[in-house]
């Protein structure tokens, strides 16, 4: 296991690198959560209490809100992944470090131990977390509790649908939580036997309704599990091809398939293929994909203004990675134009560029991505505002000066490092004139302007 000696001394940063990803696991589910009760727009008492059958559940959620049975389904039913750290969920991560713990002795073995402590308190929220994501048990979490769910239980809870069964356990946990109450307020005797006998009984009938959901109609489909394995193989290792995949499976997969058929699966899972390798965008970079994007764009890309003030952004990459990227990117952003196979040079080499002319794309990709410019910046805020005045402000009498000073300007930050300022000779550009053109920035005044339309 990658966590262990460095030096012969325990790598404590790194235990606490892999807590922090057990963590944001966390909070990810939490957040997923969240938009599932925003995106339905549902009361908490609706959410809360509905041991209904789950059919009668999805046809109401889907008749109010016009959506299909599979969307009501996926929204209602989505519980939290995992989490996972170096591929290993944390129970397996905390038995090994138990078995290392054993070798260590004073600080170190002190140290360890609240490492492992810490990753049992985020498993323990994550249980927590599942639970609350039953919505009809949901209400009477501190109940469920009583059982000491496991992982297990909480998925065959997850996988009752039929309301009766569910009206059942909901009697039992109340019932439990209630005997569970009286017991403190009662002295030992009858009354205390009573009560621990009605309480292990309703738990006892808990149990034997999971113990009937037998183990395969919880564990993940066969196909599910295929599929999510190319997708991981592919993200890791972009530009694989689909016999390298094929041999890497394990062998219980690699029987049933052949590099034919796992090509039908990638293409059925809209991965991109670059004459016979495969791309795919790995969820890391859609987390934060306007980050990345802004990157590119810093060190492969432009922002600029064409002489007719017509606003341009764009993208310049080379290969069968660069084209992959871009195509991947142009889906996941559903925005821009795409240019392959652009032959240019005296060798012909083949250029990709993803462009962007429109002002609307140009507006959502600058509105996520200018935090995250570092070396373009300055032009992204100009063309923001060169936007604006032609959307909103272009019949004004300052609008078509100030157009031209924003163009002068966008040519000076893009030119200002080069050594031929031929692009400065011929658009008239002097130095002396970039510090005034930047003190007469239309900001503050458009912003006057909107508010005085607000006002009225």
């Amino acid at each position: 296991m990658e966590l262990i000696y460095k030096e012969e001394e325990i790598d404590y940063e790194m235990a606490q690198r892999l807590l922090e990803e057990a963590k944001r696991e966390e909070e990810e589910a939490a957040a997923a959560k969240e938009e599932l009760r925003g995106t339905l727009n549902l009361s908490e008492d609706w959410y809360n209490y509905r041991p209904f059958d789950e059919i009668e559940v999805l046809k109401e959620i889907s008749s109010y809100y016009s959506i299909n049975l599979s969307e009501a389904q996926e929204r209602v039913s989505k519980m939290p992944n995992e989490p996972l750290i170096d591929g290993k969920p944390i129970p397996e991560i905390v038995k090994e470090l138990r078995q290392i713990r054993r070798s260590l002795k004073g600080s170190a073995k002190i140290k360890m131990s609240n490492s492992i402590d810490h990753l049992i308190k985020a498993y323990a929220s994550h249980l927590d977390s599942c639970i609350s994501n039953i919505y009809w048990l949901a209400p009477y979490k501190s109940a469920v509790k009583l059982i000491t769910p496991s992982p297990e239980k909480i998925s065959k809870l997850n996988h009752i649908k039929d309301g009766e069964t569910r009206q059942e356990i909901i009697e039992h946990l109340i019932k439990m939580w209630e005997c569970n109450m009286k017991k403190g307020e009662v002295d030992y005797g009858t009354d205390y036997t009573s009560l621990v006998k009605d309480f292990k009984a309703s738990k006892t009938s808990i149990n034997k309704i999971l113990k009937n959901i037998h183990h395969q109609s919880i564990r993940p489909n066969r196909k599910k599990k295929l599929d999510d394995m190319l997708v991981k193989a592919v993200c890791s290792n972009p530009g694989i091809t689909s016999n390298h995949l094929h041999a890497i499976l394990p062998n219980s997969y690699k029987r049933s398939t052949s590099p034919q058929t796992i090509a039908k699966m990638l293409k059925r899972l809209d991965v991109t293929n670059v004459e016979g390798e495969y791309y795919l965008i790995s969820n890391e970079i859609k987390k934060d994909l306007f980050s990345y994007i802004a990157g590119f764009i810093d060190s492969d890309g432009y922002i600029t203004m064409d002489p007719s003030f017509s606003p341009r952004v764009g993208m310049i990459a080379t290969g069968n990675r660069g084209r992959a990227f871009f195509t991947e990117l142009e889906k996941e952003l559903n925005i821009g134009r795409l240019h392959l196979d652009q032959k240019v040079g005296e060798n012909s080499r083949s250029q990709h560029r993803l462009n962007f002319y429109s002002q609307d794309d140009i507006t959502k990709l600058l509105d996520k991505c200018l935090p995250h410019l570092r070396m373009k910046q300055t032009q992204g805020r100009l063309l923001q505002e060169a936007i604006r005045i032609k959307k909103r402000y272009k019949k004004q009498p300052w609008a078509k000066e100030r157009m031209g000073q924003i163009f002068k300007l966008m040519k000076w930050e893009n030119w200002k490092d080069a050594r031929n300022k031929t692009e400065f000779e011929k658009y008239n550009i002097l130095e002396e004139d970039i510090a005034k053109y930047k003190q007469e920035s239309k900001w503050e005044l458009m912003d006057e302007l909107d508010s005085i339309v607000k006002e009225e």
